[in-house]
């Protein structure tokens, strides 16, 4: 093997083993993996939270999906990090994947379950790469709320890809549900 090429091999397993090892003591000191492989907040981390914050407001919605203002700023902040750049439609799609998830039996039962799991890795690139602690804007914010009154203009889709940055083999053959903007939308 010629330098160029030891030094190209090298590199990428420094890139992939150092983000490998920021999420992994990010999970590790915020999160806990069940045994079913989501990730919730561990018990410790909840009794210290309702001891230093106030009680959040929760919203039923008609589905019976209890979500409190934790859950709609963090699904916000999915939003933001992966539909930048999409139109508005695309951003409510993607709030309701999550919230298709939340009803599917396959998934966890919560926001913060679905958007942290990591069943063969994890399920949202954001989380990965830490754009998931950016707050999200105005537009993801009212995408969410969209989403929350029941608006899926995926069809009751469970993911979502974009087809120029993603060659996963599994997403692609999952049944299609719609497209908008450049995400393809499947169950």
């Amino acid at each position: 093997m010629n330098k160029r090429k030891f030094l190209v091999l090298l590199v990428g397993f420094f890139l992939l083993f150092n983000n490998t090892v920021e999420a992994a003591a990010y999970d590790q000191q915020f999160r806990s993996v069940s045994e079913k492989g989501t990730v919730s907040l561990s018990r410790e981390s909840k009794e210290s939270q309702s001891e230093t914050k106030p009680e959040v407001e929760t919203i039923e919605k008609d589905d019976g999906i209890m979500l409190s203002s934790e859950d709609i700023d963090l699904l916000a902040r999915l939003v933001h990090a992966e539909a930048r750049g999409e139109p508005f439609q695309g951003k409510v799609g993607v709030a309701a994947t999550v919230l298709n998830r939340i009803k599917n039996s396959y998934y966890p039962d919560t926001v913060t379950e679905v958007i942290y799991q990591q069943d063969y890795g994890f399920q949202y690139c954001p989380v990965r790469n830490g754009q998931i602690n950016q707050p999200a804007d105005k537009i993801s914010k009212q995408a969410v709320r969209e989403a929350m009154e029941g608006k899926d203009p995926t069809g009751g889709a469970l993911s979502f890809y974009n087809p120029s940055k993603s060659g996963n083999v599994w997403i692609r053959a999952r049944i299609y549900c719609s497209r908008i903007g450049n995400h393809v939308f499947v169950k």
